[in-house]
């Protein structure tokens, strides 16, 4: 029996190519991108990865949980009906909407090796690049994001419903990237630590307020220029949940790095002197003294609440570029009104 010890899986990481941090004690240890570690044999260090995949990684990057999924994506699917009626823009069937959801949540509860070969991190570095470990786990999102994005809005001959289900798999990546962690991004869940499954990612959708802020978003849905295509929309998205990530948090002198560190792009971060407690009692150094949140403070809902209109939101954009596309294709005639 091999003794996998934390360093052993650090190199195992820095022979194989992914420019990231593992946590090893309270700090963590930096990554090359492409750097090879000759210091040490990669035998040991290739069979702890191995191990660590197999039993540990099946649920890498579980973003949003299913139930969240769900409600985002119907909220979203509903608010677009009613911000595109009495437009040319055509509403969403009962069916579509199924269609779309279903793939949503099949990319969310995917079978344990695919899980755990499919992490779907965002690189704010390299997109072209496929990064990938041990042979068969990919880090990135992009390849596959990039590759549903393609099938939505391909040419050829398609089944009408077979692009509202791939747009369900370019929905599942677009909600991941309101998630911090997997923005920043931060290696989660953390099987060495207690608190492995990152906090934002099961924090609760406060419904009511979620459909009150979504009333008043037709103007900027609508607004969407036409040039937006899925590409840059998931940017986009990144983009500000990083703007987001960067900003103050009210009334203290922290941002919500705090929570979630940045490296440089291309190199995963780390869980800020805050830690992995949104949504629970934490205190953390704000510039000269400390500042304190409490269980279920109202800045964590406030926070939460905007990065779900973010999720929801970029849903409904997505959900318009369709639209506009089998417009424009004949697919689909204007709606009347």
């Amino acid at each position: 029996m091999i003794a996998c010890q934390r360093d052993d899986l650090a190199a195992s990481v820095r022979q194989q190519g992914v420019g990231n941090r593992v946590e090893h004690g309270r700090r963590v240890i930096g990554v090359a991108a492409l750097g090879l570690d000759k210091r040490r044999s990669w035998r040991p260090a290739l069979a702890c990865g191995l191990m660590f995949a197999l039993l540990v990684l099946p649920g890498v990057v579980p973003a949003y949980e299913t139930d969240i999924r769900q409600q985002l994506t119907f909220l979203a699917a509903r608010q677009f009906n009613q911000c595109v009626a009495g437009t040319d823009i055509p509403q969403l069937t009962a069916l579509q909407v199924r269609n779309i959801v279903r793939a949503n949540v099949q990319e969310s509860e995917a079978g344990w090796w695919q899980r755990a070969t499919r992490w779907g991190f965002y690189d704010r570095r390299n997109q072209e690049t496929d990064q990938v470990l041990l042979g068969r786990v990919d880090t990135r999102m992009h390849g596959r994001y990039n590759a549903a994005a393609r099938r939505v809005t391909g040419n050829g001959e398609r089944e009408d419903l077979d692009r509202f289900r791939d747009l369900g798999t370019v929905v599942h990546f677009l909600q991941s990237v309101t998630v911090p962690a997997n923005v920043v991004p931060i290696f989660h869940p953390r099987p060495w630590r207690w608190n492995g499954t990152d906090r934002f990612s099961i924090h609760p959708l406060d419904r009511d307020a979620l459909t009150r802020v979504l009333a008043g978003t037709c103007a900027t849905l609508l607004a969407t220029p036409e040039s937006e295509n899925l590409r840059t929309l998931l940017d986009r998205t990144a983009a500000v949940t990083i703007a987001n990530v960067r900003a103050p948090i009210d009334d203290m002198d922290s941002t919500w790095q705090a929570f979630w560190e940045e490296e440089e792009p291309g190199s995963f971060g780390d869980y800020g002197p805050a830690g992995n407690n949104f949504g629970r009692a934490a205190r953390f150094p704000c510039g000269d003294t400390s500042c304190e949140l409490l269980d279920d403070d109202p800045i964590y809902l406030e926070f939460a609440l905007q990065q779900h209109r973010l999720a929801a939101l970029s849903t409904m954009r997505a959900l318009l570029i369709l639209q506009r596309f089998r417009l424009r294709e004949g697919v689909v005639q204007p709606a009347r009104f």
